[in-house]
């Protein structure tokens, strides 16, 4: 070193440079700043000396670059100059060699009498030979492994069940994941964090042979491990959890993914809608859809009819249905008169009126109706007269006529009802708003003027009593 330098150099900043080189591609470079560190060596001059990490660096760039041979050499010269190889050196050699596919100089790094293969070597050739498809070669990797009492970790099962899967031994794939299961291999800390992604073949078998339950519980341990999480993992599990009737933890497993940020597709919803909906569940159902729409995700018309029809038939759900609907019309989509109808059925069987009227003129709105006779026939029945003269009055605003049959219905259910006014109320907004249909119909006419005349109200009474005479006019002139 020139003289006019305050100090010289160490290994630690020689091996920082070459590091620095060799991850810039410049190999030549660092071989020469190499080759002036063993210079220095060789004249027994005191400072920079190579260890195990600056050959271990270039070795590392040697395989990076293919160049097996001249690794080979490097690391032949380290055991001449008398510097141990550490486990990262071996391992180095061992994956550069694989990956160049140069097996032969494996064999030679494995003939060294002071290299002891770890779990990593083992899973670095099993890799190399799944990679070209020699499976029985790794799996005779896999098995020297327990020979030399090398643990395996949860990468040796991960690669070889996949390999199995791949070739189509599922069988002995599924013995393997036995085995990892009795062990609790993935629950033992160390190693490489397993990757989900490398089980998706195993889940598969699992889940197309009624196995959904033994994928669930390998999956589960791969979370516990905070393995990335996959989506195809999930919808597997998902599908197989469905396909077997199992439609809670499906959607629990739709949960799950939501908790980390995946959003499920349309196809694992609506497993998990329908097999609820078969099930009868339906408030489950309809929290699924709703999940299922604020994942930005837009059912089918005949889903939104499915679930709405289940809510209406199942008891305790008119709110749901009431939600549901109210999004319906939010979102546009295509409404059946017949639920529509059944809804506000429903809705006033369970008190919800105000509800009930929201929707039914929301409903009209937007362009839709319902069968009006049909809803004022059950809310006769249920003795809710008023409510009956409520959406008769709104039929008429919207045009809508009902006939004689149902205006007597009301005005008479009023009347026995002890409603005389609401009676007189409904009959004169039918007389102003051109309905001849309550005066045609003289059976309710004779009952609301009785009605009337109870009630102290005779100037309401005589006016129906002129509409009495003059209707029987009118048949007379028709006769």
């Amino acid at each position: 070193m020139p003289e006019t330098y305050a100090f010289a150099p160490d290994t630690i900043t020689y091996n920082s440079l070459l590091s620095a080189l060799c991850r810039a591609g410049d190999l030549a470079t660092a071989r020469k700043l190499f080759d002036g560190m063993r210079a220095s060596e060789e004249e027994s001059k005191s400072g920079a000396l190579p260890n195990v990490v600056t050959y271990t660096t270039m070795i590392r760039a040697y395989c990076a670059k293919g160049l097996a041979d001249e690794a080979l050499s490097l690391f032949k010269v380290m055991a001449a100059n008398g510097v141990p190889p550490n486990r990262i050196t071996y391992n180095t050699m061992v994956q550069g060699f694989c990956e160049a596919g140069r097996m032969e100089l494996v064999k030679e790094v494995f003939d060294v009498d002071l290299f002891k293969p770890d779990a990593c070597t083992f899973n670095t050739l099993m890799a190399a030979h799944c990679r070209v498809g020699r499976i029985e070669d790794a799996m005779k990797v896999f098995d020297q492994m327990t020979e030399l009492h090398v643990r395996r970790d949860s990468a040796s099962y991960s690669m070889v069940i996949r390999a199995l899967c791949e070739s189509g031994e599922f069988g002995r794939a599924e013995e393997l994941v036995d085995e990892i299961l009795e062990k609790e291999v993935l629950k033992k800390r160390g190693g490489s964090v397993p990757l989900v992604a490398a089980y998706n073949p195993v889940f598969m078998y699992f889940c197309e042979n009624g196995k959904a339950k033994k994928a669930r519980v390998l999956f589960g341990q791969l979370l516990d491990r905070r393995s990335k999480v996959d989506f195809q993992a999930f919808k597997t599990l998902i599908l197989g959890h469905c396909k077997e009737g199992n439609f809670a933890e499906g959607y629990e497993l739709v949960l799950s993914m939501l908790k980390r940020d995946l959003v499920p597709d349309s196809e694992c919803y609506i497993a998990v809608i329908d097999g609820f909906m078969q099930k009868g569940r339906m408030k489950s159902a309809w929290e699924a859809l709703h999940r299922m729409l604020n994942s930005g995700l837009r059912p089918s018309t005949s889903t939104f009819h499915s679930v709405l029809l289940g809510l209406l038939k199942k008891d305790g759900c008119a709110k749901e249905a009431a939600d549901l609907i109210e999004i319906m019309l939010e979102r546009k989509i295509r409404q059946n008169v017949d639920l529509s109808t059944n809804l506000i059925d429903v809705l006033f069987k369970s008190d919800l009126n105000d509800c009930a009227y929201k929707i039914t003129k929301r409903l009209y709105d937007n362009g839709y109706y319902i069968k009006m006779e049909k809803v004022i026939a059950a809310l006769c029945e249920e003795k809710k007269f008023v409510d009956a003269a409520e959406f008769t009055l709104f039929s008429l605003q919207k045009h809508h006529e009902l006939g004689v049959a149902v205006h007597g219905l009301v005005l008479d259910g009023l009347c026995m009802d002890g409603r005389a006014a609401e009676a007189f109320r409904l009959f004169y907004e039918l007389i102003e708003n051109g309905s001849t249909s309550a005066v045609a119909a003289p059976r309710s006419l004779v009952l609301l003027h009785h009605a009337l005349e109870e009630a102290g109200k005779m100037k309401e009474a005589d006016f129906v009593g002129k509409q009495m005479r003059r209707a029987t006019a009118r048949i007379r002139q028709r006769s």
